[in-house]
């Protein structure tokens, strides 16, 4: 058999030394704007709805995006900390270069969006939604994604790593050659789609659920040895 090829490194966010130091509302942002090279910390842009705004070598420090709504958003090299983006809705968005941590995405919704060279680390996704998005070079870790929905969504090579995926639907996904490791998978959904994909667990408790969950997928019953013994 021919050696692993080593997984490609994912490329972090190229930012220049000086930011402007700025302040900015909602009410500043305006369809098609850019906003390029901004250091943003404690500001508040919940509810923002615009269309095709791009935020590009940006660092968000404590910056609340909570209940916006930008379509065809574009990001790149961007750093986003301890943000809230819950129940924002960025459809059909774009992102290249981000580091996202310590962020609150409770309720976010992304459907259709493009992802690459993304790490999400230390942050609640939980009944966020990713349908039909696509992912290339992302990795989560210690993210909780409690109830989190994947549908149709091209998750092939994305590392998840100590990440709660507890009722997660990955239905219809694409996951050849997704990484899943040291992960909870009580409750999840659609696991028979995700052929292809590499599960490593060291806990007998989180292999056991990935067992129950594959084989509740397949239609198959784990029994008792006992309850067959022969007479």
């Amino acid at each position: 058999m021919p050696p692993r090829k080593p997984a490609a490194k994912i490329a972090t966010p190229r930012l220049r030394t000086q930011l402007d130091d700025r302040a900015l509302t909602a009410d500043e942002v305006d369809d098609e704007d850019r906003l390029t090279d901004l250091a943003l910390t404690d500001q508040d842009l919940g509810g923002l709805l615009a269309e095709h705004v791009e935020f590009s070598g940006c660092r968000l420090n404590r910056v609340n995006l909570g209940g916006s709504d930008l379509d065809k958003l574009i990001l790149v090299d961007l750093e986003l900390d301890h943000c809230d983006l819950a129940n924002a809705r960025w459809a059909d968005a774009s992102g290249t270069r981000l580091a996202i941590t310590s962020s609150r995405l409770t309720g976010f919704a992304g459907p259709g969006v493009n992802l690459q060279h993304v790490t999400v680390r230390d942050s609640v996704l939980d009944f966020s939604s990713f349908r039909f998005a696509k992912f290339v070079k992302v990795e989560f870790t210690d993210c909780r994604l409690q109830s989190a929905d994947f549908v149709s969504a091209d998750l092939s090579g994305t590392i998840f790593r100590r990440c709660d995926l507890t009722g997660v639907e990955f239905s219809q996904v694409t996951a050849t050659g997704a990484v899943f490791v040291d992960c909870t998978w009580d409750g999840t959904r659609g696991i028979g789609s995700l052929a292809g994909a590499t599960i490593a667990n060291s806990s007998p408790i989180d292999t056991l659920a990935v067992t129950a969950a594959m084989s509740t997928a397949l239609g198959i019953t784990l029994g008792d040895p006992d309850d067959h013994a022969g007479s």
